[in-house]
């Protein structure tokens, strides 16, 4: 059963291109499913048999394997088999007769909902949106895309939540959403290669370098084109290949990478020159004429247009023949025949007319067999003056958007120096205020230091040498109290040094260091001092612990100096996976007329930065401090 259901996965997967591996393995599925007694499963081989044929385009041949599968759902009694093959039927059906197909939807979606198919129901809710789209009724094909989306994510089916949200892009595309399309195709890519589905991952990266290339996002576009040819490959699907290569020539020519353009121009023709496809041979030499009329090699891009010329001999489309002209408007202005060049623009503009005017026609036809002559009576008879009245108000709007944007830009630039030169001026000023008082608070503790060892250490130096000269000279017999006198000397040294560097850190920890700095100031002050710290996992290394030390103690410094506290805490936590250092008074607080520039909080930004931490400063006048690091 399970070798089964991986054949039935993989034929279905290749139903889109590869027809040696559907009917081979497809073969291999009826005499599994023979031998399992499983025979209604030989009815979903004849209808990968009838997709395979349907993408083929050959609809004679899909519908035989249709009906086939049909037969055997109800010989088996599979109606839910039944179900699925005549969505599949109603499809065909829909490219004829888009009332007929709407009655056979309502149908088979009531089966549907009867018999809980939940993927039968969300290939119809998608057959619906297709059918919407086809009428330009886009609110009605939202809609039932939507539908769609909702029972997939409630029923768990990526893959069919993957197609609805590829197809519900396209509309957001076409009104020019370009954010909602691209948010949309991009949560369908995950949801593809989640599921493994190589056809609907290609579908959604061509879509994606769509949206990138018309929001002029050229390298963002690159990179999904290449990825759609990579996936084309995959498939093994050649008119795939040719245009992903052809899309992708075109973003690196608009990002002016003309050699990248050039590569891919002529991968494109190397592939279509196998397959001799007269549709892609006009596409990729158009192309290929492009990149080499803006690479100013001329001969190349003749040569393209003189084998453009001889393919639409035989192929005879408009669109290609207003893209001809196009491409010899911009080789001739290239070349600097700017007459010729107006000349050839004029004729593409007027065909581009021409071919706009016999599109509305042909839609406006195509939407009387749809809803009747009398709906569309008024439409028709105002199409032409209203087809010369937009173009009219395009070129307005056009040179008003063009002024605009110019204007708008300006004043942004403007605003963006303005705020730059802002940002410049106050971050020198905060580094001059820090460096002079810097330079203040160094000479201040050099004074400090000297004075220390000047008065205190110097002094009792010379009282030691005075005894020692006085022993020497044999005044005194005694050298009484000289131990206790350096042991102070001694002692002296260790706390002036302890106060330039922390090296106790390196043997006994942060957490010990700071108590007896805190153990020290609740001694020596009236204030009551309070200490936790609580952090489990990774050590904190010997940078940060010296960096935290030093901030502690400035806090300490400046809370006995300027604060009038009573109260002081500090506590050293982690919490979701972050050390927080937090130190809070209940002092008298920097009030918002005070100096918030101060040496010491700026010193203490500066550790704080240094060990790349975040600091977070609440106080006010009688509001005490909150001083918040969190790393």
């Amino acid at each position: 059963m399970q070798r089964l259901e991986d054949l039935k996965i993989k034929i279905k997967q290749a139903t889109y291109y590869d027809s040696s591996t559907v009917f081979s393995l497809g073969k291999e599925c009826i005499q599994l499913a023979k031998k399992l007694r499983k025979e209604n499963e030989i009815g979903y081989v004849y209808q990968y048999y009838g997709s395979f044929n349907y993408y083929a385009n050959d609809l004679k041949e899909a519908k035989k394997y249709y009906y086939k599968s049909i037969a055997v759902g109800e010989k088996t009694k599979d109606p839910e088999l039944v179900n699925s093959t005549k969505i599949r039927l109603n499809f065909i059906t829909l490219d004829q007769d888009v009332l007929k197909a709407e009655d056979g939807f309502k149908e088979l979606l009531r089966v549907a909902q009867k018999g809980k198919y939940i993927q039968n129901q969300l290939e119809i809710h998608n057959g619906f949106g297709i059918m919407y789209e086809m009428r330009l009724m886009y609110d009605k094909a939202t809609e039932s895309y939507l539908r769609g989306l909702r029972i997939a994510e409630k029923h768990h089916k990526k893959f069919a939540n993957g197609y609805l949200l590829n197809n519900l892009a396209l509309i957001k595309l076409k009104a020019k959403k370009y954010d909602d399309a691209k948010k949309d195709l991009e949560r369908a890519l995950i949801l593809a290669t989640e599921t493994n589905e190589s056809r609907l991952r290609l579908n959604v990266l061509n879509n994606l370098g769509l949206v990138t290339h018309q929001i002029k996002d050229f390298k963002g576009s690159i990179i999904h084109y290449k990825q759609t040819v990579l996936e084309a490959k995959k498939n093994g699907f050649p008119n795939g290949i040719i245009a992903a290569y052809v899309n992708l020539s075109s973003s690196y020519l608009d990002d002016k990478q003309l050699i990248e353009a050039s590569k891919t121009s002529d991968s494109a023709l190397a592939i279509v020159q196998t397959y001799r496809d007269p549709l892609y041979l006009i596409t990729a030499y158009t192309m290929r004429g492009m990149v080499s009329t803006e690479q100013k090699d001329f001969k190349t891009a003749e040569r393209c247009i003189d084998s453009i010329q001889f393919f639409l001999k035989s192929y005879k489309d408009p669109n290609f023949r207003k893209d001809l002209i196009g491409l010899q408007s911009k080789l001739a202005s290239a070349q600097g025949n700017y007459k010729l060049a107006y000349e050839l623009e004029r004729k593409f503009s007027d065909l581009s007319d021409s071919i706009r005017e016999v599109s509305n026609e042909n839609e406006q036809t195509r939407l009387q067999t749809i809803y009747g002559k009398e709906r569309l009576e008024n439409e028709l008879t105002h199409s032409k003056q209203k087809n010369k009245i937009l173009r009219t108000k395009g070129e307005l709007k056009s040179a008003n958007y063009r002024f605009t944007f110019l204007v708008i830009l300006s004043i942004f630039l403007l605003a963006l120096a303005s705020i730059y030169i802002y940002n410049v001026r106050k971050s020198r000023k905060i580094k001059s205020v820090f460096s002079q008082k810097l330079i203040e608070q160094i000479d201040e503790e050099r004074s400090r230091i000297s004075k220390d060892l000047h008065d205190d250490i110097g002094q009792s130096l010379a009282v030691v040498k005075s005894k020692l000269n006085l022993f020497a000279t044999g005044k005194i017999t005694k050298l009484e109290g000289v131990d206790s006198e350096i042991g102070d000397i001694l002692e002296q040294t260790r706390v002036l040094s302890h106060q330039l560097h922390p090296t106790a850190l390196e043997k006994i920890g942060l957490e010990r260091g700071l108590h007896s700095i805190i153990e020290k100031t609740q001694s020596a002050t009236d204030m009551v001092c309070n200490f936790d710290f609580d952090i489990e996992g990774k050590a904190i290394d010997l940078e940060t612990s010296s960096q935290i030390y030093r901030i502690i103690q400035e806090c300490i410094s400046n809370t006995i100096k300027h604060a009038h506290a009573s109260a002081l805490k500090v506590s050293v936590e982690r919490k979701n996976g972050e050390l927080v250092v937090q130190y809070r008074d209940n002092g008298i607080g920097i009030s918002d007329s005070q100096d918030k520039l101060g040496l010491g909080l700026l010193t203490i930004r500066e550790r704080t930065a240094i060990i790349g931490g975040r600091l977070d400063l609440k106080t006010g006048t009688n509001k005490g401090i909150s001083l918040t690091i969190t790393i």
